[in-house]
């Protein structure tokens, strides 16, 4: 009898550690989809921070022709840099965070 028990309790394990296992398998491809969403979205994140730094460069070197000009013109594009910048550190923040 003692064999028999020893092999119910065997069979147990067994059965314990094979939905175990499929359960971390589940955990695993659900991880593993979430990891590509979040990679895709982190890349979307990096264009859109290039895509600022491209329009903020140009900003600038738009203001340093117009620092030439008039006052008026400058402040114009000061507001613009700035509002640039914000978008930029908003990328950056949200990238730290994710």
């Amino acid at each position: 009898m003692e064999t028999l028990e020893r092999m119910d309790r065997l069979e147990l394990k067994i059965r314990q550690a094979r939905e175990k296992m499929g359960r971390i398998r589940q955990e695993n491809t659900l991880l593993l989809e979430e990891n590509k969403r979040l990679k895709a979205e982190l890349d979307r994140q990096k264009g859109a921070v290039r895509t600022l730094k491209d329009k903020l460069t140009s900003t600038q070197q738009v203001a340093d022709q117009e620092r030439k000009g008039d006052g008026e013109s400058l402040n114009d594009q000061t507001q613009v840099i700035k509002k640039c910048i914000q978008e930029i550190d908003k990328c950056i923040e949200w990238l730290h965070n994710h």
